[in-house]
């Protein structure tokens, strides 16, 4: 099985969880967001503290906190899609409150990607939506826009539930 991001589909929903679970995240209404070319790469990153040593001369290191990463999601245009309006409508508000959902689905494809089933994989993040800029105009990309995405929680991997 070739492993890629090929039909994996993405969500979104305008308020945060009541807590950082799968549950939690399941509760928001979700809307999918159609025409992505990139996925928000999910994580944490970690500040690094050094601690330098004059009687070895060496700088030795140890891991400081963790924050969510600051990534970007870029999508091409589609016309009156719901997904798209929200994401926009998040990155240019002042709170810019976004969660994102992206699933590895494996039902049937009405066009859009693969519907979600029970038991696919999943993953939820919670952040903030920001930096609404069109994309760039040249001769091989599409019309469209991208958005910047900051975690404000660690990403919950789950599955699809039943």
């Amino acid at each position: 099985m070739t492993q890629n991001f090929i039909g994996d589909t993405i969500y979104v929903a305008k308020a945060y969880p009541a807590a950082n679970t799968a549950a939690a995240f399941e509760a928001l209404t979700w809307v999918q967001a159609k025409g992505h070319i990139t996925l928000p790469q999910l994580g944490v990153s970690h500040s690094m503290i050094d601690i330098p040593d004059l009687a070895t001369g060496f700088t030795d290191v140890v891991k400081g906190a963790g924050q969510g990463v600051d990534t970007t999601m870029t999508f091409r245009e589609v016309d009156g899609d719901a997904g798209q309006a929200d994401i926009t409508q998040q990155a240019d508000d002042n709170d810019g409150i976004l969660c994102v959902k992206i699933v590895s689905g494996t039902g049937v494809d009405a066009g859009d990607g693969p519907a979600p089933v029970a038991g696919d994989k999943v993953q939820y993040a919670q952040g903030i939506a920001h930096s609404h800029q069109p994309n760039q105009g040249d001769n091989n990309s599409h019309k469209g826009f991208q958005v910047g995405f900051r975690q404000k929680k660690p990403t919950v991997n789950a599955t699809e539930p039943a």
